[in-house]
């Protein structure tokens, strides 16, 4: 089951965008869960405390606090990248902002349930690549990780290192073979890294500085590399 959480200080709102929403999940046969909140104060808490939330619609404009800085507690504080935001206004001129949030749309009211649909939709489709884990052989059998949750692979004395956002786990093989089946979002940066761009808070010539303010080295033979993938997604943006 899908949690889905609606988090806008007006309440009758709130009501109509449940309801439009009921409607597109049972016309979708999606299976899910939707809790109302108030308060981005109350959400905070709710999300801090380890609950989780497969797909959040946030009003950025709430009473007591500000949408975007809850967007950013998620993905920095909580390292949440998981979790799907649509943000939502009244105003369209907010872009800019929600950039570093990785949000999956922003949406201006009113919000009609075709657009809604098309949300629902792309949520599955998310989902589906998400889904995605790691396998690997540990002494007593096979373990799985979300790819979504580990931050890097590290090659070390015939072993690989996962570090991940619950710490670390390692087993022996090669960085190469895990690189091959890896999601296109993980980049070679080093002979011994394999780094989870969604984790990478900056950029530079020699280095990454990940969201924890860790630095990996970009060696030589990827500068290019890391390089070209940088100009494609700002040709994408």
């Amino acid at each position: 089951m899908f949690q889905i959480a609606i988090c806008d200080d007006d309440h009758l709102f709130c009501e109509q965008f449940k309801e439009c929403l009921d409607t597109v999940i049972k016309k979708l046969n999606m299976d899910c869960s939707i809790a109302v909140w108030y308060k981005g104060s109350e959400l905070k808490k709710y999300l801090a405390n380890k609950n989780k939330v497969n797909l959040l619609f946030l009003d950025i404009e709430l009473g007591e606090s500000n949408g975007v800085s809850l967007g950013n507690f998620i993905r920095e504080e909580l390292s949440d990248f998981q979790t799907q935001i649509v943000y939502i206004s009244h105003e369209p001129g907010h872009a800019m902002e929600l950039f570093e949030t990785e949000p999956m749309d922003f949406l201006v009211k009113p919000i009609g349930k075709e657009t809604i649909e098309k949300i629902m939709k792309r949520f599955m489709k998310k989902q589906i690549g998400m889904g995605k884990v790691f396998t690997f052989k540990e002494e007593h059998g096979d373990a799985k990780i979300s790819y979504e949750a580990i931050w890097y692979f590290q090659s070390m004395n015939h072993k690989v290192v996962i570090h991940t956002i619950d710490g670390q786990k390692e087993f022996y093989g090669k960085l190469s073979d895990v690189e091959s089946k890896a999601p296109d979002y993980f980049l070679r940066i080093h002979k011994s890294f394999l780094v989870n761009e969604h984790f990478i808070s900056r950029f530079h010539y020699d280095k990454v500085i990940l969201r924890n303010e860790q630095k990996l080295t970009i060696s030589k033979p990827y500068r290019n590399i890391v390089r070209e993938r940088i100009v494609k997604q700002a040709d994408k943006e």
